[in-house]
């Protein structure tokens, strides 16, 4: 059985290979500066209309939640939005009034659903949010 040993020439050449894709990653303009960390959260470059509005589908997300996990997660994200507002505790009830009433919609449809996040989708783009959150946050 005879081993195959590399002669010098296939050495050489396989260390400029390996050099020369470091140089040309060393080429390569790095901007991480630029681009955000990915498992970094917007919510300190959001507005306040958007985080009031960002609340409030959190707080409608909460309310249809059947899961305490899920309901767990959608109450931390909207105290993590609260957190970055400037609006008072009553700003907040106004907002949470809403979310409730369209998480309390009755919504039918061809499948047997209660498209609980239909509704707080329908929540997110409604004119009532949007004419609500921008009055609140035009306030502070």
């Amino acid at each position: 059985m005879k081993t195959f040993l590399p002669g010098r020439t296939a050495l050489l050449k396989a260390a400029l290979s390996v050099a020369g894709a470091g140089a040309m990653l060393a080429m390569v303009p790095v901007h991480a500066a630029d681009t955000p960390k990915a498992d970094q959260p917007l919510i300190d470059t959001y507005s306040q209309k958007t985080l009031l509005k960002n609340w409030a589908l959190s707080v409608c997300l909460a309310t249809v939640a059947k899961h305490p996990e899920e309901r767990d997660d959608a109450n931390k994200t909207a105290s993590a939005y609260l957190e970055f507002g400037h609006q008072t505790v009553e700003d907040y009830d106004k907002l949470r009034t809403l979310a409730q009433s369209f998480a309390g919609r009755k919504y039918g449809g061809s499948v047997d659903s209660e498209f609980n996040t239909m509704k707080c989708i329908d929540l997110f783009h409604s004119k009532e949010l949007d004419r609500l959150a921008g009055s609140l946050a035009k306030r502070k």
